[in-house]
């Protein structure tokens, strides 16, 4: 098959751009790029990996020099600048979370015969609390299909250099990784797809805090709890809801005062719990009481245009939540979404929660509390991941 304009254009752009990028996340994080090195002109494959940030797609291909084209939430592209990137330059394909894709399925295939390996992270979002997520049950029926082999980069560090949830990230951070082929097309062909989600789910899964524990690596990051309302909803002190903020570095309840302080390790000193994987495991315990709580926040409202991926601001207004809810209102116009009604919720980025609702996409911005939401929904309505 014939390569397009388009992707011989791209191909010779990442060329030219991929040292500046380079350049660019050297400045962030310093990635320790272990295993086996992947040559440019091995036949194609899928490479499958760990999410913990943007960076992610250039973290993974420190040892793969193979052409990849990715596979990215379709809300990502709504960002214009980042967009740009991801579909002139970086040529990924977009596919909507949970939702079976058509498009994207052909596309994908459409690549792998014109040479090109695809790059996916199959949680389909990247860890809020520093655990891998679970994957996406369709991962194995697309391996299969595919009929190639898989590549596996699994990545450490990269949660704790820069948390999901934080308003600033460690100068520096280190992102360890381990490039091998997980299973040859020929092994693929004896498994099933359950046998192949098993075999991913159990080799792209990390826990930060349990590889910091080996390392003890020293981050230096300022304000280290600032923005932790983004991830923790619960106080497990004295039970309050949405009354944990950040102050500097110490973790502070609105309602009963300090209870905790991050350390320079990124472990967390005079709470319960010394990480926020326990800590999230914990919390997520008691969302019954949360759903049965009320509370407020204020949130961008935003619909989605999917034909031109874009985001239709229609303002800025105070959302309240009630009997399981959400209130929203301004000066001109109001409206409510039932959680029980929501479908495929999703986090993008820091500050974004995108989700279905009669017909239409809508999504919050400037959010500092989406996290709850995502957790009540999947209580409510069950996993997404089919």
């Amino acid at each position: 098959m014939k390569k397009p304009f388009k992707e011989s254009f791209a191909d010779f752009s990442i060329k030219i751009v991929r040292p500046f990028i380079l350049l660019l996340m050297g400045r962030e994080l310093k990635v320790v790029a272990n295993g086996d090195k992947i040559d440019k002109n091995r036949e194609p494959f899928i490479m499958v990996s760990n999410h913990f940030n943007t960076w992610d797609a250039f973290v993974v291909m420190k040892n793969v020099k193979s052409k990849i084209r990715f596979l990215a939430t379709a809300i990502a592209f709504l960002e214009q600048a980042k967009g740009f990137g991801m579909t002139v330059i970086a040529r990924a394909i977009p596919k909507r979370v949970g939702k079976v894709d058509y498009i994207a399925t052909k596309k994908i295939f459409e690549y792998l015969d014109l040479g090109y390996s695809i790059g996916f992270f199959p949680e389909g979002d990247n860890t809020f609390y520093g655990e891998t997520l679970p994957i996406f049950k369709s991962s194995g029926k697309l391996i299969k299909k595919a009929d190639v082999d898989v590549v596996l980069v699994k990545q450490q560090g990269g949660y704790l250099s820069q948390p999901r949830w934080a308003d600033y990230f460690a100068k520096n951070g280190k992102v360890v990784t381990e490039t091998l082929t997980l299973l040859t097309k020929e092994e693929v062909r004896e498994l099933t797809p359950t046998q192949i989600n098993n075999i991913i789910e159990k080799s792209i899964y990390n826990n930060d805090y349990d590889f910091q524990r080996e390392r003890m690596y020293k981050f230096d990051r300022k304000a280290r709890a600032e923005g932790i309302e983004r991830l923790v909803y619960y106080c497990n002190n004295c039970g309050g809801v949405l009354t944990v903020f950040g102050n500097k570095d110490d973790i502070i309840c609105s309602k009963c005062g300090k209870i905790g302080h991050i350390n320079e390790y990124e472990f967390i000193e005079g709470n319960k719990y010394d990480n926020l994987v326990d800590y999230n495991k914990y919390q997520y315990k008691k969302i019954e009481e949360v759903i049965n709580s009320e509370f407020v926040f204020t949130v961008t409202l935003n619909l989605v245009n999917h034909s031109s991926m874009k985001n239709i601001r229609i303002g800025n207004y105070k959302l309240r939540y009630k009997d399981k809810k959400l209130y929203l209102s301004d000066n001109i116009s109001s409206y409510t979404f039932d959680l029980e009604k929501i479908k495929y919720p999703c986090n993008t980025m820091r500050n974004s929660f995108s989700f279905d609702y009669e017909e239409e996409t809508y999504n919050f911005t400037d959010i500092r509390h989406q996290f709850v939401l995502y957790e009540m929904c999947r209580h409510l309505n069950g996993s997404y991941k089919g």
